[in-house]
Parts: C-alpha cells; structure tokens; sequence
C-alpha cells in the first residue's frame, strides 16, 4: 500500500491558497516536495500495516486538518520509534470502547500512553480564512505583466467577498500605470511614493500596493500577481484552543494506571510562545492588588486560575502528565521543529524526565519553578540534516553536534 500515487509530475508551480495540502504534496515536480513524499513513503511503509490503510485515508483527505492531524501521528510513531521506544498503535483500554493512539514501551514495559491532537484556529477564523483564500485565488488568475500586487489585510470577512469584482477594480487600476514611472519615483521616495487602493467588505479592509517588476521580468508567462501579503492583527489567542485541546482529552480513556500524553501540533499563522503556552497550562497573567482601607500596599504577579492543569478548585486534569508540544510543524518543517514535553506538576502518574530525549520543562519542587531540561532536536532524532528539504549539505563531523 503506498500513501502517494504513482504518477508523472510536472508541477512546479507554487500552490493555490485554496488547494488542500496533500494534493499539492502529491502533485508537486519540486524536488524539495519529492524528497518530502519520500521520507512520508518510508514513515508509512514502517507504520503498522493493520492501521495503515484508516491512516492512509486521513492523510490524503482534502480537509487540510485532517490530514495535518494524520500527518503528526505518523510524525510522532516515527519519532518515538527512532528515540528507541516500541510503539502500539490503538491498544485496548480495559472497559473503554475508545483507544488512545498509542501505548509507548521500552525493554518490553510499559512506559506511557500518548494521544496525539491538533489544536488550530477557531471556526470562526478558519472560515473567514477560506473567504480570504477564494479571493486571493481569482487575483492571482489576473494577467498583470508589469506588476506584483502587494497586499496588506486588516480585519476578516464575515460572507464572501465578491473576488471577480476586486479583480476588476484592480485591473482597472494597474492598465493606468506606467511601471518604469513607477519605479522611479520608488527610487527617490521609497515605498510611500507608491499608490496604493483600498476595498472594504463587512469587517474586512484589504489594500493594495502595485509593485513594478524588473524590465526584463516583465511579461513573462506562469508568474502568479501576488507578491506580497501581510496579515494585520488577529485576537484569535492561541493559548485558548491549547488548553481546550488538553481538556478535551484529559478524561478521554479513564483512569489509565501509566502516565499519559497528550501530544499537540499548535497551528497559528502568528506563532505560539512560551508565554501562550504557560497561559494555556497554567493560567493567563494578571497582577493581584492589594488595599488595606484606601491604601495601596502591595501589588502580585500571578495567573488567573484557569489553565488547563490549574483552576479555581486548585489542580485539575490531573490524568495528563505532561503535554508534548509542537508549533507549527508541516511536512516541509519536520527539520525545524522540535517539540518540547511539558510535564504537569500535579499528574496522578508523573513520567519520568530521564525518559524522554528531546527538550522539556520540568518542575523543580524545591523552588516552585519551571526548568528547561535540554535534549535532542527533532532533526537529530530523525537522523535529517539542517537544511531539508532544501538542500543536503556535507556533514563531516558527528551527527549529533548540529
């Protein structure tokens, strides 16, 4: 059973915004994708054969969250089974009709279970998203051989834009252009010398900036419009589907008797932090101020009580032990990524910092901290040089001195 077709390819093209993550993979003539599909190919061919073909499904799906969420498990078997771990896919969990997604041993003894989850926008972004892509698809079918458009977006749209109207507005727009004009007055004044066009739609406020090509780029066929695009500010704060995604599977399988993981793959066009992370586990920040009569006499950092491992009753979801985190990994960031294990300071079944290779947070009793324990890195785990999938370089010292 193999996870990508056996076609010819000749695709070398950049994706659509609106094209679903594995059919671009599986069509794709860019080397950097085929090295991509061939390292999938051998992830999957040592995958267990009994759950390869339900795997197989998700992976190829057209729903982009699907397929990611498939993507990370497979990630994660071939992670903890390069780190030297025996890995069970689906065990069965005395008197529960569900199966956490994997059950971890070494030498033969049970170690962990681990349960693997995506935690990305909310629906109410993803949708506005979508909106947002369908246009971004029409303009970069529009023929505009002098200029790239940038684009700079605030807000998000509730209902569709109309994507053939902008492209209208905008074609209008750049035929009276001189680029050579243009780029002359770029030259003296910079960037604010350059026009610029505004559409507004519901909540939505997309800008745009024409931007002259080279001479001798200019009417050249298969370049798409789109040059540039910046994304204002966005409150849909990370840390809250981190949390709802441990809570969610915090009482998923019972009271298991070994300790438990629950692994995340955090997807955030902005990025999550350390920060997001602590707010999601433990709390978000707030400063607790102190009066005696109408005085001010003191003033405490803290967090308010409604992390994932922390609410007003004091410790909760106590059955996860520590939650594997990574940020924004995708196929073609499996070199950059590392996920880093925080451990809960109240798990019913703690697991062992000494049994895990790659970087965690530990908690230090002594002093009611935090601490960094460093480790491997995903690509050191994996046995990937820095650079994939782009380029190999020679490496003529250790592998593990990256």
């Amino acid at each position: 059973m193999k996870l990508f077709d056996d076609i010819a390819r000749n695709e070398i093209r950049p994706t659509n915004y609106t094209e679903p993550r594995f059919d671009y993979l599986n069509q794709s003539a860019r080397l950097e994708y085929e090295k991509i599909r061939n390292l999938l190919e051998q992830w999957f061919e040592l995958f267990p054969f009994e759950a390869q073909s339900e795997l197989r499904s998700r992976l190829r799906s057209k729903d982009d969250r699907q397929h990611l969420s498939a993507f990370f498990e497979l990630y994660l078997y071939e992670l903890l089974s390069q780190s030297g771990f025996c890995v069970k896919v689906h065990p069965n969990i005395e008197d529960q009709k569900t199966h956490p997604d994997f059950s971890v041993l070494k030498g033969g003894k049970p170690q962990f279970y681990l349960e693997a989850t995506l935690s990305s926008s909310s629906e109410t972004k993803k949708s506005a998203t979508a909106r947002e892509n369908r246009v971004y698809d029409v303009i970069n079918k529009m023929d505009s051989p002098n200029f790239f458009i940038g684009i700079r977006v605030r807000g998000t749209p509730a209902t569709p834009p109309p994507g053939n109207k902008i492209r209208r507005f905008l074609e209008a727009k750049l035929a009276k252009l001189d680029p050579d004009e243009i780029a002359k007055r770029f030259k003296v004044d910079g960037f604010k010398a350059i026009p610029s066009w505004t559409w507004k739609h519901d909540s939505w406020q997309i800008t745009f900036h024409p931007i002259p090509k080279l001479a001798s780029a200019r009417g050249k066929p298969g370049v798409l419009p789109i040059g540039m695009l910046t994304q204002g500010p966005y409150l849909d704060a990370p840390y809250i589907g981190l949390r709802e995604s441990i809570k969610n599977k915090a009482t998923k399988y019972g009271n298991l008797n070994l300790p438990y993981v629950v692994a995340i793959n955090v997807i955030n066009d902005f990025g999550t932090d350390d920060i997001d992370i602590n707010k999601a586990l433990f709390g978000k920040e707030q400063v607790k101020i102190i009066f005696r009569e109408n005085n001010l006499i003191d003033q405490q950092l803290g967090r308010k009580p409604n992390g994932a491992w922390y609410g007003p009753n004091g410790p909760k979801n106590r059955r996860v032990s520590a939650a594997l985190i990574a940020v924004n990994l995708f196929p073609w960031r499996i070199a950059k990524v590392t996920p880093i294990l925080w451990h809960n300071p109240w798990a019913n079944y703690p697991l062992s910092p000494d049994n895990w290779p790659s970087p965690q947070l530990v908690p230090n009793f002594k002093n009611n901290q935090i601490e960094k324990r460093d480790g491997k890195s995903g690509l050191q785990m994996l046995r990937l040089y820095p650079n994939w999938p782009i380029r190999e370089r020679i490496i003529r010292h250790s592998p593990n001195s990256y």
